[in-house]
């Protein structure tokens, strides 16, 4: 075991110094996180895996796409750990996950030889050499791993789309969920397109042309798209679905006051110009609690379309804070400099982290995840890390080696953990004994996980949680 940890060592070592050659800029303090780098892949397969002979084709085109990220992964780091060379290029290596992928798609899939190789190259490339362009055009905010697990997330949502849209295209949606789907992920791309055109075109980033192209994408090519592909007004849709029953209007009503709870806390925080601590920033650990459970609990598909809607919003509002567009770009940036941990830098990463920890298992194209595998997020993050860190800043009076992180935070992730198990299942929630004791050990082990790494737990956390369930 001490044989492979130095090995392990070793190789981090050469490929953070291969970054630092190429002026890539690593965030400081902080590891490589060499494994998170691969679990979204593996979360992936996993799902596909779990899902049997019932997978649909979004979920195998996914669960395949895994497959080519984690080979993408490990030609990465196997490039970076080699002596001088300049990582910024395309390398004759990143085109191995490009083959393996093409060819998954074509032989099992049955894609065409032009969409599988496509497809394939597209996944190659952004796998490995996009990685390496998102750490340059964002210095010092990330590791190689939350890099690649960022760009990874975002390569199997664009794989969804371009599985699911034009499948709705030839048969419109007809269940609630699906319809769901076909709205988020052309708001997204939405959300996206506006990202990209602010970037590359410094015109838009002047408030008047901002919000002149938002509002002209939004009511010409979005609504009218979305429009198509479910064959009915996706406005007046969301309006009946949002208010077709008693209990997702009282939910709603709930879910507003925890957002004018958080907006209170953020306000009375910016008004005082007095920075966050860390347990002030738990608040919105708990908050998630509070709105994700009942909504897993008792209207999933809701809870999924309005985790979509936020976080789009949230990227949006995001880009307006990063490019400075008045009037909201100042006040957003002020709530920034109040919040920012020492994780962020020049975007606010970590809420964006919190969100698709949370979120992550929601999006996953299935229908067949246990509440506890949905609660993943919740469970390491909501809850344990969370309960870690107030006792850990009060009570935290002995420090394991080499972390910042007491044992007595560690004791007080596990324990709160296995209580909000324990309580699940004493209400009737978790009816499996072996996935019961799973999810015991798993909290035990992502505890100890988060005691010691110095990667950005809301991200790690939920997604090894989520591993850890599937298996």
């Amino acid at each position: 075991m001490e044989f492979l940890l130095n090995k392990y060592r070793h190789l981090e070592e050469r490929i953070l110094q291969s970054l630092k050659d190429n002026g890539i800029k690593h965030r400081i303090k902080a590891d490589s996180g060499l494994w998170l780098g691969t679990l979204v892949g593996l979360s992936a397969v996993l799902t596909l895996l779990k899902e049997g002979a019932s997978y649909s084709e979004i979920c195998l085109i996914v669960g395949l796409t895994g497959i080519g990220l984690v080979i993408s992964s490990i030609c990465l780091y196997l490039k970076l750990s080699t002596e001088k060379v300049t990582v910024k290029d395309f390398q004759a290596i990143y085109f191995l996950p490009a083959i393996i992928t093409s060819l998954l798609y074509l032989l099992v899939v049955n894609k065409g030889l032009l969409v599988s190789v496509t497809w394939g190259l597209s996944i190659g490339s952004l796998g490995t050499w996009g990685i390496l362009q998102l750490m340059s055009t964002f210095p010092c905010c990330f590791t190689i791993g939350e890099a690649t697990a960022v760009m990874h997330g975002c390569i199997l949502f664009l794989m969804s789309v371009v599985t699911n849209l034009p499948l709705r295209y030839h048969l419109p949606p007809i269940h609630d969920d699906d319809i769901a789907t076909v709205i988020l992920q052309v708001a997204m791309l939405y959300v996206i397109s506006v990202c990209l055109i602010s970037s590359y075109f410094p015109m838009f980033r002047l408030a008047r042309n901002f919000y002149l192209m938002t509002i002209t994408l939004l009511l010409i090519v979005v609504l009218p798209l979305m429009y198509i592909l479910l064959d009915q007004n996706p406005v007046i849709w969301t309006f009946y679905f949002v208010c077709n029953k008693t209990n997702k209007i009282m939910l709603i009503g709930y879910w507003a006051l925890c957002l004018v709870l958080g907006v209170i806390v953020v306000t009375y925080q910016v008004l005082l110009n007095l920075q966050a601590t860390s347990s002030t920033r738990k608040m919105f650990h708990l908050l998630a609690v509070l709105v994700y459970i009942p909504g897993l609990i008792y209207e999933r598909i809701l809870l999924y379309l309005a985790s979509g809607v936020i976080m789009g919003l949230f990227v949006f509002l995001e880009l307006m804070r990063y490019l400075q567009i008045s009037p909201l770009g100042e006040l957003l940036q002020q709530g920034f400099s109040v919040f920012a941990d020492e994780k962020d830098n020049l975007i606010s990463l970590t809420p964006l982290y919190l969100f698709c920890g949370l979120s992550f298992p929601l999006w996953m194209p299935t229908n067949n995840l246990s509440l506890l595998a949905l609660l993943s997020g919740i469970l390491t993050v909501g809850v344990g890390d969370t309960a870690a860190s107030f006792v850990g800043s009060r009570w935290g009076f002995h420090k394991w080696t080499n972390s910042d992180k007491s044992v007595e935070g560690t004791i007080a992730c596990i324990f709160s953990q296995i209580g909000l198990i324990c309580l699940l299942a004493f209400m009737g929630y978790v009816d499996n004994g072996w996935l019961f004791l799973q999810s015991l050990l798993s909290s035990i082990v992502l505890s100890f996980i988060e005691a010691q790494t110095n990667q950005v737990d809301n991200l790690a956390l939920p997604l090894f949680m989520y591993m850890c369930l599937m298996v």
